[in-house]
C-alpha cells in the first residue's frame, strides 16, 4: 500500500499528458484538476503506469461491500476513456472504452461454513460485535477473499453500461461486453458477449484475420500512420506492419510505484 498526497506538480503532469480526470479537462485551476485537488491524500493498494491521451472520468472507486477502496487511478493504455471508476488493481489496454456502472465481484463470504452471513468476518460491525465469539474472532482473523486479481483487459475492448466482471478473468483484446452483461470467463480476441452470464453472441471481425490482427500489434503503432484510411482496411495495416513501413510509437507515461 501507498499513499501519496496530491501537490500542483502531479496534476500539472497529468494535465501535460493529457490523463484527463473530466472530459476535455480544462487546465488546472486554484489547486482543483477533474476530481482532484491540491492537498488530498491518495491511497494505492497496487503499483499504477497510466500512458498519455487517457480520460479516468469516475473518480474514486466503491468496491462491493467488504471490498477494497481505491483512489481512482489505474493501469490504463493511450487513448482508453472509463466512464466508470476503476480499482488501482486493474490493467486495461490502449483503445478502450468504459462505460457508465461497470462493476466488479471484488468482495466474498464463506460458502463452507454453517452460514455465508458477514456475522462470521465482519469484526467491527455493530450489527455483530456483541454476539462475536473467541471462536468467530479467530476465524474473522484469517478469513479473506479468494485472492483472484481484477480482470485484466486487453487493447481495443468496448464495455457498455452496467456490466459486472467476475475476479480473475481475461478480456482479449477486440472484444465488446454488451451492456447488461454479467461476465464469469474468459473472453476471447474480438467477440461480442452478452447476458446473464455472458454468451458468445459472435464475433465483430472475420475470424479470418483475428490471428493477422493480434500478431501485428497495431495498437503499438503510430496511430497517424495506423488510421490514413478506416475502411475495414485490416489487410493494409497487417501488410503494412509486416513490411516495416509503420513506426513503433513510443507513448509517454505516468507511474507511481512502490519504490517512488
Amino acid at each position: 500500500m501507498k499513499k501519496i498526497t496530491v501537490d500542483g506538480e502531479l496534476l500539472e503532469r497529468l494535465y501535460r499528458l493529457k490523463i484527463l480526470l473530466k472530459y476535455n479537462s480544462p487546465a488546472p485551476a486554484d489547486g482543483i484538476y477533474g476530481w482532484l485537488k491540491e492537498g488530498k491524500e491518495l491511497t494505492l493498494n497496487h503499483d499504477v503506469r497510466i500512458e498519455q491521451n487517457v480520460g479516468l472520468y469516475g473518480g474514486p472507486y466503491a468496491p462491493m461491500a467488504g471490498g477494497k477502496r481505491s483512489c481512482g487511478l489505474a493501469t490504463v493504455g493511450a487513448f482508453t476513456y472509463s466512464m466508470s471508476a476503476l480499482p488501482d488493481e486493474l490493467n486495461v489496454g490502449r483503445y478502450c472504452s468504459i462505460s457508465r456502472n461497470v462493476n466488479f465481484i471484488d468482495s466474498d463470504h464463506p460458502t463452507d461454513q454453517l452460514t455465508t452471513s458477514a456475522f462470521l468476518f465482519r469484526r467491527w460491525n455493530h450489527l455483530f460485535k456483541e454476539f462475536h465469539t473467541e471462536g468467530v474472532r479467530e476465524f474473522a482473523e484469517g478469513f479473506s477473499p479468494k485472492g483472484k486479481p481484477y480482470p485484466t483487459i486487453g487493447h481495443d475492448v468496448w464495455i457498455g453500461d452496467n456490466v459486472t466482471m467476475s475476479m480473475g478473468i481475461h478480456i482479449g483484446t477486440g472484444a465488446i461486453l454488451a451492456a447488461n452483461s454479467t461476465v464469469t470467463k474468459d473472453v476471447p480476441p474480438y467477440a461480442i458477449v452478452g447476458g446473464n452470464p455472458a454468451k458468445l453472441i459472435k464475433f465483430r471481425v472475420p475470424e479470418s484475420v483475428i490471428e493477422p490482427l493480434l500478431r501485428s500489434e497495431w495498437w503499438e503503432y503510430n496511430p497517424q500512420q495506423i488510421f490514413t484510411s478506416v475502411e475495414n482496411d485490416f489487410d493494409r495495416v497487417i501488410r503494412g506492419i509486416s513490411d516495416g513501413r509503420f513506426e513503433r510509437y513510443v507513448f509517454e507515461s505516468f507511474e507511481i510505484t512502490e519504490d517512488q
